[in-house]
């Protein structure tokens, strides 16, 4: 019944709105029957999709909501609440639902959690026999690693003297090596290093029984061991720094939840990256798995890749991006979206195009003219594309392989090696697919133009599975007149 019941009201739906994905109607069904049976299911949403899923999985939350717990990211819950619940109310559908921790639903409600609500719920076993339902759960593994985030500044070193005036001088001391040897290490202003965390070990030794209640140290000794990897963040203008902590492995955390609860996934990237092979690896299993939409049904992407693209680590492509970005911008009326993770490279591309247009040109910023250019990382614009007009063309002067800079890049590689395993294969080559993907979901059907100037993409074997990803494409052969 709850099957045919969604499939009436999102029928009725869609009278007063314009249905913008044909794939609905199947998706409230199979939404509808997970819920009535409680299966692990996992659904594949064509890259089409964007947020035009959100009525064939809200719906039957409004007619069934028993022991449901919804986890959203920050920017899903501002759509939820901000868009797609008033859009439920003018149809006269009712969701009725709980957000956060602070109150704990009854079973008739929905439950809404944030990915650190997640977190804290789970610290507390308060998920016990729920059905928890993940959007775009592709990015689980990152939205738990930023939850679960420690933070360790100036002030909170501070704090733990203060609260431990007893071992002032030995928590100053430790301070002090700690930061001689950070700084000694330094190559800019705004350095990233590698902490050992038998660092926080030899701390916490100092401390001994004596160990804090304020929130960021508490959480730290309680919580980091060999699989977090901890870094400094340098400020040479104020001779300071932030200490970071980040779980390598943040699916462990919850790996006795996924096993003892029931789990509806819903995903755009498919079960090729890291997040859903860390799943396989722990011998997880779906009893429904389906594929919405058939990619090939969509409008091609305008793709421009020529062959004889010089390599990144040769001394002449900077200049290669530079003109391509030239020749790409020049004449187009509408947005331009410039995709660089690599910060320094990104500034220094910045500048370069700002000197040739001007004030059109900004960096990582929502206020822009019609026709500007914005440099940004890929995360960014994953982000706020929605809060930007569509563009008239993606441009990735590299591709956007996940930085070894970034600490737990670093680290997650360094495990992979000394398992023996294919750090590039398994981790690194499906990071970068999920990124290059959910950058261009949002501008499929919308002839919008994208151009990558890595080379590698003809002179790499796995440029072809890239090749493949982007599916369904049509090669731009020249630059034509706009």
């Amino acid at each position: 019944m709850l099957e045919v019941n969604s499939h009436k009201h999102l029928k009725k739906y869609y009278q007063n709105n314009l249905a913008r994905w044909p794939h609905n109607l199947t998706l409230t069904r199979l939404i509808s029957r997970s819920l009535s049976r409680k299966d692990n299911t996992f659904i594949q949403l064509s890259s089409d999709s964007r947020n035009f899923w959100w009525p064939g999985l809200l719906i039957p939350l409004c007619l069934h909501n028993n022991n449901i717990v919804l986890i959203l990211s920050e920017r899903q819950c501002r759509l939820l609440f901000e868009v797609e619940l008033p859009k439920l109310r003018s149809s006269r559908l009712d969701f009725d639902y709980v957000e956060g921790i602070e109150l704990i639903p009854s079973d008739e409600k929905v439950w809404v959690l944030k990915y650190q609500d997640l977190v804290f719920a789970n610290e507390r076993d308060l998920l016990k026999n729920r059905q928890l339902i993940f959007p775009e759960s592709e990015f689980i593994s990152s939205e738990l690693r930023e939850s679960m985030s420690i933070k360790i500044t100036p002030k909170d070193w501070k704090d733990l003297i203060s609260s431990h005036s007893h071992l002032e001088i030995s928590i100053i001391e430790f301070h002090e090596r700690l930061t001689r040897s950070l700084f000694s290490h330094a190559v800019s202003y705004d350095s990233v290093i590698r902490i050992d965390h038998r660092e926080l070990l030899v701390l916490k030794e100092i401390i001994k029984d004596d160990l804090p209640f304020s929130k960021p140290w508490e959480r730290a000794f309680n919580a980091v061991n060999n699989t977090w990897v901890t870094w400094a963040k340098l400020d040479n203008r104020k001779l300071s720094w932030d200490w970071y902590f980040q779980p390598l492995t943040p699916l462990q955390t919850l790996s006795g939840l996924f096993s003892k609860n029931t789990l509806l996934m819903l995903t755009n990237s498919g079960q090729s990256d890291s997040f859903f092979l860390d799943l396989n690896s722990k011998k997880f299993t779906f009893t429904v798995k389906a594929n919405l939409g058939n990619k090939f049904d969509q409008e091609p992407i305008p793709l421009f890749i020529p062959k004889k693209q010089p390599l990144p680590n040769t001394s002449y492509f900077y200049r290669h991006i530079v003109r391509q970005c030239q020749r790409l911008i020049l004449c187009r009326a509408h947005l331009t979206v410039i995709l660089v993770d690599d910060l320094p490279l990104r500034r220094q591309l910045t500048s370069e195009l700002a000197g040739e247009f001007g004030v059109r040109v900004v960096h990582e910023t929502t206020n822009i003219e019609s026709n500007g250019i914005i440099c940004c990382s890929c995360n960014w614009w994953i982000i706020n594309q929605y809060n930007l007009p569509t563009p008239d063309q993606l441009i990735f002067p590299v591709i956007p392989f996940p930085t070894l800079e970034l600490p737990w890049i670093a680290a997650k590689v360094e495990i992979l090696k000394h398992q023996g395993r294919d750090w590039f294969r398994e981790f690194l080559f499906p990071e970068t697919l999920n990124i290059l993907l959910k950058s261009i979901a949002i501008i499929r059907g919308e002839d919008v133009r994208v151009a990558i100037l890595d080379g590698r993409m003809h002179h790499r074997s796995w440029g072809k599975l890239i090749f493949k990803a982007l599916e369904p494409w049509v090669a731009l052969e020249r630059l034509l007149p706009y």
